[in-house]
């Protein structure tokens, strides 16, 4: 008789398959120029794969938005990433040659990540559920299109729903605590490839809080555990920018850049789409400072816009709340055309292409709505749904690029689409089963 758990592990073996497969022929098909961050994001790697380290130098240019490096603005893990495909692949030297390797490695992390997202349904959901999501997540149009961009949302998918695995497999393990410190290394990684990956902390803490008595040593050393685990893989790069860049600086120094961009006059009065994210460049009143930036080092230039920013929102209080609102449209898909054509000319996304994914997403929404209402739904564990919660708010408050920055978000509409087919499937055939 035939094992039927052999036949389901079969199916999910010809599902990543084929995942991979049309994420390889997406990225071969598919016209591609590495510009904007993934420009920046190719540069680092080959100075990794030559040097070691992010060695851009110490003169003017040689930091973020034209400042005086050495640069802690991209944290490490994704250049890291993409410096040992240069490695493996002879490409040092970086340049258009070390795209193509690159763009196949981004293929192969759009496949992990789908089996990452039938693991977590297996441990939350059960095994069918996690069939579906499975086949869902293989043939999700969003994340085949972004298996084509260098974009480090690539990797952090990957370490984010790492993490959120461990912490549902170490429910049932012998040994939970060797679940837990992976756990918390994945979120230390997840963090490494970008600083809202700490986020994890918030929801999984309480997801590792599971034995009782609640405040015995032993119950406390999990979540104790995977607070450590995050903060020891985060500390040598922590300690290396306080050598280089004489600075307490955890991650990145990228804040001010990044807060300036939204909140100023300029993206305020953008008709299109309001308070559209830009370089400070491009900012009619910071005309003068693109030509100061080689003055500061990096550190302070951001602190400069930082500063700027808060100031910008300490006279318009109600920006936030604007940048929220507006933020929350695009990442929806809501804000128009323009948005969503602007988003995909930033990554090198065909606009025919990136339509599909606008609409696949629609979809995948109606059945994530369905899937929240069923008791399979129900049985996960609360804190699995404050992940996309939490991912999403530190976005819609600074800047939404769709499907990009969107992209930790999407599996956990994947798994509440998979309840809701899973759920449909079984009516269906208990249907078959009692016919009368």
């Amino acid at each position: 008789m035939r094992d039927p758990r052999a036949g389901k592990a079969l199916l999910a073996a010809a599902l990543l398959i084929a995942a991979l497969g049309i994420r390889v022929a997406e990225v071969e098909r598919s016209p591609y120029r590495a510009h904007n961050d993934a420009a920046t994001y190719n540069g680092l790697a080959s100075e990794i794969a030559r040097t070691g380290d992010y060695d851009t130098g110490t003169g003017p240019g040689s930091g973020a938005g034209g400042s005086r490096g050495p640069t802690a603005y991209f944290p490490p893990a994704f250049p890291y990433l993409l410096a040992a495909v240069d490695l493996l692949d002879g490409h040092e030297a970086g340049g258009r040659s070390a795209v193509p390797p690159e763009r196949l490695a981004q293929a192969g992390l759009g496949t992990v990540a789908v089996a990452l997202i039938g693991l977590v349904a297996l441990e939350a959901f059960g095994a069918t559920v996690a069939l579906v999501s499975l086949a869902l997540g293989a043939f999700y149009p969003v994340l085949i299109e972004l298996s084509g961009p260098l974009v480090a949302e690539n990797l952090l998918i990957v370490f984010e729903l790492a993490a959120v695995w461990a912490v549902l497999r170490a429910r049932r393990a012998r040994h939970p605590h060797r679940w837990i410190a992976a756990a918390g290394g994945f979120i230390g990684l997840a963090t490494l490839t970008h600083q809202n990956g700490v986020l994890l902390l918030i929801p999984l803490v309480p997801g590792a809080w599971t034995l009782r008595p609640r405040w015995s040593a032993r119950a406390l050393a999990a979540p104790a555990l995977l607070v450590a685990t995050a903060g020891l893989t985060i500390a040598p790069w922590t300690i290396r920018n306080a050598i280089e860049l004489h600075r307490l600086i955890p991650v990145s120094d990228e804040a001010g850049i990044t807060l300036v961009g939204t909140y100023n006059p300029a993206s305020a009065a953008f008709k299109p789409v309001p308070y559209k994210w830009r370089l400070f460049w491009g900012i009619p009143q910071d005309a003068k400072l693109m030509h100061d930036a080689a003055q500061f080092s990096e550190p302070q230039l951001s602190d400069r816009l930082q500063s700027q920013a808060l100031g910008y929102i300490g006279n318009h209080p109600l920006a936030p709340l604007a940048v929220a609102y507006h933020n929350t449209l695009r990442m929806f898909e809501l804000e128009g055309s323009f948005a969503w054509h602007a988003s995909a000319t930033a990554v090198s996304l065909q606009h025919g292409v990136a339509q599909v994914g606008v609409i696949s997403f629609w979809i995948l929404c109606a059945l994530a709505v369905l899937g929240a209402w069923t008791k399979i739904a129900r049985r996960a564990p609360r804190w699995l749904w404050a992940i996309p919660l939490l991912l999403a708010i530190s976005v819609v408050l600074v800047n939404v690029e769709t499907p990009r920055f969107r992209e930790p978000i999407d599996p956990f509409l994947i798994l509440l689409g998979g309840c809701a087919l899973a759920t449909a499937l079984g009516r269906v055939s208990r249907q078959f089963a009692n016919p009368g």
